[in-house]
């Protein structure tokens, strides 16, 4: 696990806290699902997690990385993205410092902007009487390939449309 406000040892402990306070058991599935999703950098996505997983040889069920990964959303160790893809993106809670993402709506690619004046702003959001747990930004756009693909594309039907 990389350096981060949330240690290894002190995140086990709040999903200990978690499972226990909701009354639901703590199984050995339910914690190498969260080292193995405290392990990765970034966005990823429940089979990105399987197979970290597997080559851990640790073999757990699809059903059961669902449910667990839910439960991480819910104890506030996991942040489930709202990305405009098919496939449900999941990124570690690791401080409060905020995060911004740009997605294209045609490829869904996902980008993290890294934007001090960005991260500053968004910091800058106090709102009463709302606790806030972390800020995430999202920015909804077209990339540069798929803006390339799309004019390329409207030159070749006025091209055919000419001829």
């Amino acid at each position: 696990m990389s350096e981060n406000v949330y240690t290894q040892e002190a995140v086990a402990n709040r999903f200990r806290d978690f499972l226990a306070a909701n009354g639901l058991r703590q199984t050995k599935e339910r914690f190498a699902i969260l080292r193995a999703a405290y392990d990765i950098e970034g966005t990823f996505t429940i089979e990105d997690l399987q197979q970290i997983l597997l080559l851990q040889r640790f073999h757990v069920s699809t059903s059961t990385l669902y449910n667990t990964t839910l439960l991480l959303v819910q104890a506030n160790l996991l942040i489930r993205h709202p990305f405009s893809s098919s496939t449900t993106h999941f990124e570690r809670i690791t401080d409060n410092k905020p995060k911004s993402y740009q997605i294209c709506n045609i490829c869904h690619r996902i980008t993290h902007i890294k934007s001090k004046d960005l991260a500053a702003a968004v910091d800058s959001y106090h709102p009463r009487r709302f606790g806030v747990s972390h800020r995430i930004l999202y920015v909804y756009g077209t990339c540069p390939k798929c803006e390339s693909a799309m004019r390329k594309k409207l030159k070749q039907i006025k091209n055919s449309k000419h001829q």
